[in-house]
């Protein structure tokens, strides 16, 4: 099974949500490329103090399958 960016991207959304980063008002989210939602997942776990994995989506994809 293939991982497409739209799956990826709605990974890294959740995992924002997840970790409770609230967006300023005037950022929205969904208009960022994938590049800069990982940046931003890795910079706020890192702020967090929190351990930062690499993501796979091919892994995650497989996990929720079963």
């Amino acid at each position: 099974m293939s991982i497409n960016s739209k799956q990826r991207k709605q990974f890294l959304l959740k995992e924002l949500k997840r970790i409770g980063y609230k967006p300023s008002e005037n950022e929205n989210l969904e208009n960022l490329s994938l590049y800069d939602l990982e940046m931003l997942v890795i910079s706020v776990k890192g702020e967090r103090g929190n351990s930062i994995e690499t993501y796979n989506a091919r892994m995650a994809i497989e996990e929720e399958a079963e």
